[in-house]
């Protein structure tokens, strides 16, 4: 063979031994299959010209054995290496008692079979530079503590070795069976239906019934068609094997039936046996692995950079500056993301959904006025209540003006009123900022514990900001109930020229209007002693105006009409000054409050909450993964170099 040919798989030798843990490496190379009886282990045991494989009822290969065979010319003895052991194997009955332990070692025989392979390599001057990949043989029925599914998990372990592009597959079956029922080739039939990378041995030719033959099968004139073909072998019999017949004796029989028989006679003897089947794998798996190294090069290539990608994403710090630096550029990133959140400031933005600044924007200044517009009461009670207010102002006296003290003493239930959709507003803002909080947390790349210390500061300040508003909100409404400020000049202008603009239409009014010619916003329905009013989605009640503890003296409604024209003005006022004040406190108290806290406060809160870097940062979270990566980044790296030998290997 070609000096070439041999460094070729040697290179996939090499890839072998590195990557013998990682079975989703999909290498160039041959893997034999076969069921218990099929003589598998005495093929394998013919090409290697040793008797080393455990032999014995049942199951006794659990463990795939990847074996490398090296062509050493000069040497006097045959040597063999086991991946897992520093020791040189000189007997091989020594060699098979080592593939028992290791196998032991890993897999009891009371829990089956076991995908971690075996590496053997044996170096011998008789043998041809060969790899192939031995596989526990198929069983149907379990014996003894074997596992109830052990059929099911041999196949399982077939199926994933052989499932990939790159793997030849050898399948060994008995002659004297028929090859419909063939276990290996049934297999082999699923993941290469067309043929293609199936290399077909029929063993036991000698065993099959006088009148006989395979010739058909072995010239490609048969229904089962393979395009590497079946090839014929005859192997040692338990007889032979239990009189320590040697391999050198038993090729020259094999050697010698192929001639004599009638059926495969002198020429095609010279294509059948251990001999030419050894010729014939190193020839196909030379030629497979020239044809998909190159592609496997590339593929690897991009499993680093994935590898790579992923270690960037759970990159941590070693050392304390570099956990300074994390922690400064981490703050930095959530305030750039709350900032950008809140909007204003971006030249791109999302066109999909509306972000938490524009969800906030459409509550303070669309949702919040709405609700104030909603806000309406029971104008009769009102005039009821500015009868007795101007009453008691005279007590016994008589008076000729209207007193103040009606005026101010019905404004303040009015403003009240304010309270319930102010207090609103600022929840709807502080639970868009807590959710706008959590999701730029969830975007950045950060540390666990460094995520839950940001959340826990922040939605603390956005809590105790919310509170504040809400204080702050409430002091409004007080000072304006303090001090209703009838001097403001849209009142008086609006007093002064007689123009009203009441905020809802009297609902005892539209009660006696007829439906048909009904042009108000609302849904009247008198039940009992009580009108119920529907204004857009909110429910009112009112008593019935014709109680007689809401009446008052004809001779007051000018009186009434005019404390209620004031209070209608005023409350027209109070709507645009809520409507302005809220959205601006809400911004300045909230929105902008956070965005601070953010950039300039939240480092100080840690610093004044933890006492070194260390419990900032935490812990590292992916340790494990980092160092399972880190592991299969140095594998990739070494088979690429590998790889780059067989590049250097063609000029």
């Amino acid at each position: 063979m070609p000096k070439f040919a041999q460094n070729l798989i040697q290179v996939v030798n090499e890839l072998q031994d590195i990557l013998k843990d990682n079975l989703e490496f999909d290498l160039p190379q041959i893997v034999v299959i076969g069921g218990q009886s099929s003589g598998k282990s005495s093929v394998l045991e013919s090409i290697v010209g040793q008797d080393f494989l455990p032999r014995g009822s049942g199951i006794v290969t659990r463990r795939p054995l990847v074996l490398q065979l090296i062509s050493e010319k000069d040497r006097e003895e045959d040597l063999a290496q086991f991946s897992h052991s520093a020791e040189d194997f000189y007997d091989f009955d020594e060699i098979r008692d080592e593939i028992i332990n290791e196998t032991n070692r890993e897999v009891p025989e009371s829990c089956g079979i076991s995908p971690i392979p075996i590496n053997l390599k044996i170096y011998s001057s008789e043998m041809l530079d060969l790899t192939l990949v031995d596989l526990p043989g198929m069983t149907r029925v379990a014996v003894g503590d074997q596992p109830k599914d052990i059929e099911f998990q041999i196949e399982k372990m077939i199926l994933d070795y052989i499932s990939g592009d790159n793997c030849l597959i050898l399948a060994v079956t008995a002659a004297n069976q028929d090859l419909a029922t063939s276990d290996a080739l049934k297999l082999a039939n699923k993941v290469d239906p067309e043929g293609d990378r199936t290399i077909g041995v029929l063993t036991k030719l000698d065993l099959m019934d006088k009148g006989t033959d395979a010739r058909n099968i072995l010239l490609g004139k048969h229904g089962i068609r393979l395009k590497r073909g079946f090839h014929g072998v005859v192997n040692r019999s338990q007889k032979d094997i239990d009189g320590n017949k040697n391999m050198k004796k038993a090729l020259e029989d094999e050697h010698k039936f192929f001639l004599d028989h009638p059926a495969y006679g002198p020429s095609m003897a010279k294509r059948m046996g251990i001999k030419h089947l050894q010729q014939f794998l190193q020839s196909e798996l030379f030629a497979h692995i020239s044809s998909r190294l190159p592609p496997l090069k590339t593929k690897t290539e991009e499993k680093l950079s994935e590898i790579n990608q992923e270690l960037l994403k759970i990159e941590f710090p070693e050392d304390s500056m570099e956990k300074e630096r994390l922690l400064a550029q981490t703050i930095e990133s959530f305030r750039n993301h709350f900032k950008s959140s809140m909007g204003g400031s971006v030249w791109k933005v999302d066109v999909n959904d509306l972000s938490c600044g524009a969800k906030i924007n459409v509550l303070m200044n669309d949702t919040f006025p709405k609700e104030i517009d909603l806000l309406f009461y029971d104008e009769k009670r009102l005039g009821y209540n500015i009868a007795n207010a101007i009453q008691n102002s005279f007590g016994t006296r008589l008076g000729v003006f209207i007193p103040d003290a009606a005026f101010t003493s019905c404004v303040g239930p009015q403003i009240e009123l304010f309270k319930t959709p102010s207090i609103a507003c600022i929840d709807w803002v502080s639970d868009e900022i807590t959710k706008t909080i959590n999701k730029c947390l969830k975007d950045i790349n950060c540390l666990p514990n460094l995520k839950n210390i940001f959340a826990d500061l922040t939605l603390d300040f956005v809590h105790q900001s919310t509170k504040k508003c809400k204080q702050i909100a409430e002091h409004m409404i007080k000072m304006e109930i303090c001090y209703p400020n009838t001097l403001h000049e849209d009142f008086l202008e609006m007093i002064g020229n007689g123009e009203i603009r009441p905020i809802a239409a009297t609902p005892v009014n539209a009660i006696q209007q007829n439906t048909q010619n009904l042009k108000s916003d609302y849904i009247s329905y008198k039940k009992n002693d009580l009108y119920f009013v529907l204004k857009d989605t909110t429910l009112y009640w009112f008593k019935d105006e014709k109680q007689n503890d809401m009446a008052f003296p004809d001779v007051m409604k000018p009186q009434v009409d005019e404390v209620k024209r004031y209070l209608h003005t005023y409350f027209v006022i109070l709507k645009k000054t809520f409507k302005d004040r809220l959205p601006k406190l809400c911004q300045l108290e909230l929105i902008k409050a956070t965005e601070k806290f953010i950039g300039t406060e939240l480092q100080a809160g840690i610093r004044g909450q933890f006492k070194t870097i260390d419990e900032i940062i935490g812990e590292d979270p992916d340790r494990e993964m980092r160092i399972e990566l880190e592991n299969d980044k140095k594998k990739y790296v070494e088979a690429i170099a590998i790889m780059d030998k067989y590049s250097k290997m063609r000029f």
